[in-house]
């Protein structure tokens, strides 16, 4: 399982760790300062040297997304490394964490180039109060296994040392070899729930 991430320039979106897969999911007015990747010990975050060369212009593969609508499928399983019980624990998590915060999460597991890439921007519709996590289980390196864009409105509600935080613990190699990727989803998912839902007095 290979992974690792180096910094794409503040004005682009870019999810997938790749310039052109998924440039421009956000609408222009809810756009994110700055795009959030796995594993990087720089400020802007970003695509090792390697990673960064094998990128392609861009994916765009509609037909790997589900048949079902966008609005009621937070999870596209690309990598098939979720179980059905899996699924089910993560999107009760989802829908609570959208009920009690207000903010969307959507959960994408892939081998890159094996993405949708860009035809999420249309399936999935993301706004400004919208997280998008990507695992990938391989294709960008060995540090890029968590990695997350949050729209305008989410990245005031955390601070990049948060996303650094959640990536480094759950998207470093020896956890991911311990848990393996699709509890490693989980764990992700629930680390954001707990994140983003305030805790009871």
């Amino acid at each position: 399982m290979a992974r690792k991430s180096r910094s794409c320039g503040l004005c682009v979106v870019v999810l997938l760790a790749c310039h052109a897969t998924l440039s421009f999911v956000f609408p222009r007015d809810g756009m994110p300062r700055r795009a959030i990747f796995s594993m990087a010990a720089q400020v802007g975050l970003g695509l090792s040297e390697a990673a960064w060369a094998k990128r392609p212009e861009g994916v765009n593969r509609p037909e790997l997304l589900p048949k079902t609508p966008g609005e009621s499928t937070p999870i596209i399983d690309v990598a098939r490394i979720l179980t059905a019980s899996q699924e089910r624990q993560l999107t009760a998590d989802i829908a609570e964490l959208e009920k009690v915060s207000k903010v969307r999460l959507r959960v994408l597991t892939q081998t890159f180039p094996n993405t949708p890439g860009l035809a999420i921007k249309d399936y999935w519709k993301p706004d400004g109060r919208t997280i998008i996590y990507v695992h990938d289980t391989g294709g960008l390196g060995e540090t890029a296994v968590v990695n997350f864009n949050a729209g305008q409105e989410v990245e005031t509600m955390k601070p990049l040392s948060y996303w650094r935080q959640v990536q480094n613990t759950y998207g470093n190699k020896y956890y991911i070899k311990e848990h393996g990727d699709s509890d490693t989803v989980v764990d992700v998912v629930k680390a954001l729930k707990e994140g983003f839902i305030p805790e009871k007095s």
